[in-house]
């Protein structure tokens, strides 16, 4: 038992050497054990591995293991010099990634909408990922041209990606946006399209191709107004959910962080927050049933709408005036359980 170099291969002596080979359980067989075993990537080069002699055949165990989704050729050498080929690839055994939700999920966004989220069932491959993306301004059939931030920005367990339109375009006055145009125009229908042969980090494609259709509205250059908001108190004693419902959709994951329930003691409530009505409402579930008393809700001042506006400031400020320049802390909004 030996480890070999690129060819991979061992020469024994023995018996007639019949014209088979085969794979099996991850290694590669051959019959007889009087010849040279080799097996490599289809044009690849040979494998490091160890070739043994057993049961009446030459047997090629890889010195890592194959690689589902990738194929393979054994190559099988005889004592007359006669070459013997089988080629195998490895089943991939991970499911297929799905598209599980697009954010926004309602079907309208400002002219200067900054980004979307994309939620996957699998961890998917990385790197070149904008070559899977179009965007279609469906008024005219065009794709528009240049339309991301080509930055990958992806959630810690790997599963969701935050996909921005270039703030470049989306600003107006800025030099990408006085040269290209902005990348949305107001009162138009577009289609954002994810191809499916995007493949998850296992080597599997999309189940399906994804698509989410959109109208766009005038530009949205107002901050978000938490006194525009309406509260519903639960009832005390129960876990009947806090309910806030706002006068437009908010950024769906920055809403799942910058809503912070506070008991008397400024101390954090524990519960579950379930974004619902298309980013226009927020529903938190205490762990525990509501005592009576004061409570607070933290609004942190980075929570923004779809155009990128924040409790600090409006997303497109001239830094230059700095009386256009418009702050904010946290704000709170106060309820009693009734």
């Amino acid at each position: 038992m030996k480890w070999l170099g690129a060819a991979a291969m061992l020469l024994l002596a023995g018996c007639a050497s019949p014209e088979r080979v085969w794979f099996a359980d991850g290694q590669a067989h051959a019959h007889g054990t009087q010849g040279a075993l080799q097996v490599r990537p289809i044009g690849g080069q040979p494998l490091l591995g160890d070739v043994r002699a057993e049961g009446g055949q030459l047997v090629f165990t890889p010195q890592f293991p194959l690689q589902t989704g990738q194929s393979y050729e054994a190559i099988f050498t005889d004592a007359t010099g006669q070459m013997h080929r089988a080629r195998h690839t490895l089943p991939i055994t991970a499911p297929a990634p799905e598209l599980l939700k697009i954010f926004p999920s309602g079907d309208a966004v400002p002219a200067n909408h900054l980004k979307f989220y994309l939620h996957f069932s699998e961890r998917m491959t990385r790197g070149t990922i904008f070559e899977h993306f179009r965007l279609i301004d469906l008024t005219t059939g065009k794709p528009v041209e240049e339309p991301f931030r080509e930055t990958e920005l992806w959630s810690n367990d790997g599963k969701r990606l935050t996909l921005w339109l270039h703030p470049g375009r989306q600003k107006t006055g800025v030099n990408l946006n006085v040269d290209l145009g902005p990348v949305l125009e107001p009162r138009r229908r577009y289609a954002l399209e994810i191809a499916a042969d995007w493949k998850s980090e296992a080597g599997v494609p999309l189940n399906a191709a994804g698509r989410k259709v959109f109208t766009t509205e005038p530009a949205d250059r107002q901050q978000p107004a938490p006194n525009r908001w309406t509260v519903v108190p639960p009832t005390a004693g129960s876990r009947a959910p806090l309910v806030i419902t706002f006068d437009e959709p908010l950024d769906h994951a920055l809403l799942h962080n910058m809503l912070t329930v506070l008991d008397a003691q400024d101390e954090s409530v524990a519960g579950a927050i379930k974004v619902t009505r298309l980013e226009t409402q927020w529903r938190f579930k205490p762990q525990s049933p509501w005592p009576t008393g004061r409570y607070r809700v933290r609004i942190g001042p980075e929570l923004e709408d779809l155009a990128g506006n924040n409790l600090l400031r409006r997303f497109e400020v001239n830094l230059e005036q700095p009386g256009e320049l418009i702050f904010a802390g946290p704000r709170y909004l106060e309820f009693r359980p009734r």
